[in-house]
């Protein structure tokens, strides 16, 4: 009977949304809830003497204790090192903690220790500093990107970090230090994080279902194995010469984004240059391609270039067309494709598939396949690249574990990814649902997906959101997530160069991951926003109602993608995505050993 009437009012609140019973509004502080301020009950610098080695399992170096000055408060800094390399930083509030943690996941390959909250500009506990906040480099330092960032891979036990134990071993040491300053554990305990941050949020609650209480996952590079293989290659090597200069460029994306908003309805009822479900927009080459014999391209792709756009669509194959990779970037995400400026310059996909093919993905290092012209697009390739998938992938789809323990999960992936398709993130709900049934998953688990919205953020569509608040009022009081509120900001285009219509448009230098934002303790305020839009759980859309503004997300109402559904995905690497497909490693006489199921 409960499960009948969580599934009534999840369906009423949807519902009423569309009909203006239910505002198109952001999770309200009354949602989440009123938890009293705890004082520190002992001294910052005794903190940087607990032994935090029992909690954690292993020994902890360096570690010291000291206030943190902000416009928010004073914090505890504490710092130190997880045995043999997993870096931290956890800042306790001194002056207004209202019992929550909540651990940041790290981008890229990370490398760095920060501390952030991503996607929760309007939450009014995060802005204002009263989260316990953690962070970690996942066992490794260096940049996000580049080639030698993948070194850490020559270190068996650092991949082990980065796969799996950084953040958790991270979480016990912050959860040992709250309780030691407070005198008490926290109440509730949230992760947050996108792209590989978005696999570690999926991580935790597979692996580690106890660690939290509220996990957000935003595009999460959770085919990992495949992702930064496999399609990252693809990007590079199917746009690609054989001499090895490059054929679509980022100047000419603006022609094959105009061709493709000119000819798929938006689905929302509004001209605007965004596709609500890009799923139901074809591709013809026929749409951008030059006549025969024409001199003038400004206006359309010469067959070379369109025949690279097909190819970047559908994605690597073998040579019989069967696809390795659940799907390539969607119509309407062209002007966030990371393609080079010049026929010689190089994306940042090249320097993502390289470092992982090299020193990562594979179980022996091979630093001679950084050169992507040697990468192999076969069976025996994708073999071997999947190798390891049981310990970097966060594709098991048995969340009963945290399910019991009374978790909740927000999905969530922008539509105009290109550096991870959404169909990725699809293809991964479908497989909860099939595993643990569309009713159960319902009741702990809701799934967005954000229209015109680019990898984290970005594009032309609406990227500002919190989901945060919704999360906590989840949580925190059971008030069961409906509609989001999403916005753009005057700000939102100015990356994307001119406005729709000018042809020269593209991202700036083909970056694909936004740029970390400062460490700091606490969230940054949303930007005054200029337009609003309501996105809904999946599989519905927001359309708009006929009347009032259409800049104001209270003029839509929800209807059900035409898409028919489940969504069938017949690639290779749809059997990585399944229950229990995971497994604890250890290292013996330097090497990965597969010690059990996870």
């Amino acid at each position: 009977m409960k499960n009948i009437l969580l599934t009534l009012t999840v369906l009423l609140a949807v519902m009423g949304a569309g009909a203006g019973l239910l505002p198109a509004t952001p999770a309200q502080a009354a949602d989440m809830a009123s938890l009293p301020v705890v004082a520190p009950a002992i001294s910052c610098d005794v903190l940087g003497h607990i032994d935090l080695a029992p909690a954690v399992g292993a020994a902890v170096h360096g570690q010291k204790a000291a206030v943190l000055q902000t416009p928010k408060g004073k914090f505890c800094k504490v710092t130190g090192q997880v045995a043999p390399a997993i870096s931290f930083e956890v800042d306790l509030p001194m002056e207004h903690w209202t019992q929550r943690f909540l651990l940041g996941g790290c981008g890229g390959l990370c490398g760095m220790t920060r501390v952030g909250i991503s996607n929760a500009g309007a939450c009014a506990p995060a802005l204002n500093g009263e989260f316990v906040m953690a962070g970690d480099d996942m066992g490794h330092t260096g940049s996000m990107m580049g080639l030698a960032q993948g070194e850490f891979g020559k270190d068996p036990q650092k991949r082990i970090d980065f796969a799996y134990r950084a953040n958790h071993v991270t979480t016990l040491a912050a959860k040992a230090l709250t309780a030691a300053f407070y005198g008490q554990a926290p109440k509730y305990s949230y992760f947050v994080g996108c792209s590989d941050g978005g696999r570690e949020a999926l991580m935790e609650a597979q692996r580690f279902p106890d660690d939290f209480d509220g996990i957000s996952a935003g595009a999460p590079a959770a085919l990992f194995t495949v992702q930064n293989s496999f399609y990252h290659a693809w990007n590079v090597r199917g746009n690609q010469r054989a001499d090895g200069t490059s054929i679509l460029l980022q100047g000419r994306m603006g022609v094959l984004h105009d061709a493709v908003i000119r000819h798929c309805d938006t689905l929302s009822g509004v001209k605007d240059g965004i596709l609500e479900d890009p799923r139901t927009c074809h591709f013809d080459p026929a749409w951008v391609r030059c006549p025969a014999g024409q001199s003038d391209t400004s206006h359309c792709l010469t067959a070379e270039e369109t025949q690279a756009a097909v190819r970047l669509y559908t994605g690597a194959t073998d040579a019989s067309g069967h696809p390795y990779i659940i799907g390539g970037p969607l119509p309407g995400s062209e002007l966030q494709w990371a393609l080079p400026a010049t026929a010689h310059g190089e994306s940042m996909s090249n320097g993502i598939a390289a470092s992982a093919i090299a020193y990562v993905i594979p179980v022996q290092v091979d630093e001679k396949a950084a050169d992507l012209t040697r990468f192999r697009f076969n069976d025996a390739s994708f073999a071997y690249m999947s190798e390891l998938a049981p310990l970097y992938n966060a594709e098991n789809t048995d969340l009963h574990a945290f399910h019991k323990r009374g978790g909740r999960l927000i999905l969530w992936h922008g539509l105009a990814d290109q550096s991870i398709s959404p169909l990725n993130t699809i293809a991964y709900y479908q497989g909860v649902q099939r595993e643990m049934g569309a009713e159960q998953t319902d009741q702990f688990m809701r799934f967005y997906l954000l229209p015109g919205v680019g990898h984290c953020g970005n594009g032309e569509g609406f990227p500002q959101v919190d989901f945060l608040s919704p999360l906590m009022g989840w949580t925190e009081t059971d008030t069961v997530p409906a509609v989001i509120r999403t916005e753009r900001t005057a700000q939102g285009r100015e990356p994307m160069g001119p406005p729709p219509g000018s042809h020269d448009r593209r991202p700036a230098d083909g970056q694909i991951h936004m740029a970390p934002m400062p460490s700091q303790p606490y969230a940054q305020p949303n930007a005054t926003a200029t337009a609003s839009r309501p996105v809904y759980p999946y599989p519905y859309i927001a359309r708009y109602t006929g009347a009032g503004d259409v800049n104001d997300a209270r003029n839509y109402r929800p209807v059900k993608s035409s898409v028919s559904l489940p969504m069938t995905f017949t690639s290779h690497a749809t059997p990585l995505i399944g229950p229990d497909n995971q497994k604890q490693y250890g290292v013996r006489d330097d090497r990965l050993v597969a010690e059990s199921a996870k």
